[in-house]
Order: C-alpha cells, then structure tokens, then sequence
C-alpha cells in the first residue's frame, strides 16, 4: 500500500501549527527565508513594512487576531481528524487529544501577545503533536504502509 497525502494530513496539520505557535520565531524570521534574505525588489517593499509592524509592541496587535485564527482553525482541523481517522485505534488517546486541543485553542483565544502563544509550545508538542503522530505511525502500520 502507498501513503497518500490525506494520510499525512493530521501530523503536516500539526507540524505546521507547532510552527505558528512558536510565535517568538514567527515574528522574528517572517518571510527572512527568500524573500528579505535575496531582496526581491516586488515583495520585499510590501513586506518589510509588514515585519517592522509585526515586532512592534505598539502595532503587533493588528496581527495577532489573524494569527491566532489560524493557529485555532488548524487545531480544529486536527481534532476532528484525529477524532474521526484514529478513534479504532485508541479511543482514549483520540479523546485525549480532543479535549487537550479544546483547551488550548481556549488559551490561544485568550492571548493577548505573541508571547503568551509561544507559551504554549511545549503543551502542544506533548499533548497534540507527539499523540498524533503516535497515532500516524500506528495507523500506517495497521495499514501496512511502507516506511522509510
């Protein structure tokens, strides 16, 4: 059997919210990968404003509501796959998941910095991210898809 995309979903879901959570680095390397660090002359005019604002105390907040839509629109994502893709093999684990999931995007709604979502960047790497991809693996096993 083959792995297709729609199996990776719920750990590329959780890999990329770990990323958003860790809030500090978000801010701080906001599209540094290639577009500042190489200086596109269309998008970097369009962004470096956009970067200053970011790690500004007094215009960060403009951001921060957006951010934590996407942080809790994944979250939810996760949750209902995992409950819906992993319950037979672990129930347990999948309620474990969703009810830590629950309480993190109420933490996450009630951040009022960045700072307070890079807080939780261990709390969803032990309670969502490592569960899930325990079940990933588990699940790929069952299905007896082959890994490298």
């Amino acid at each position: 059997m083959t792995l297709t995309m729609q199996e990776v979903i719920p750990i590329g879901l959780c890999i990329a919210t770990q990323d958003m959570i860790d809030a500090k680095r978000f801010q701080q390397n906001f599209a540094d990968n290639l577009i500042l660090r190489n200086r596109d002359r269309t998008l970097e005019p369009k962004i470096t404003p956009i970067k200053r604002e970011l790690n500004s105390a007094t215009l960060q907040k403009k951001y921060l509501e957006g951010h934590k839509t996407a942080i809790v629109n994944n979250i939810d994502k996760i949750i209902a796959v995992v409950a819906s893709r992993y319950a037979e093999l672990d129930m347990n684990l999948v309620d474990s998941i969703v009810y830590n999931g629950k309480l993190i995007i109420g933490k996450i709604l009630n951040a009022d910095s960045f700072g307070k979502i890079a807080e939780l960047d261990s709390v969803f790497k032990s309670k969502i991210t490592l569960p899930v991809y325990d079940l990933f693996i588990r699940h790929l096993k069952k299905s007896r898809i082959q890994m490298i």
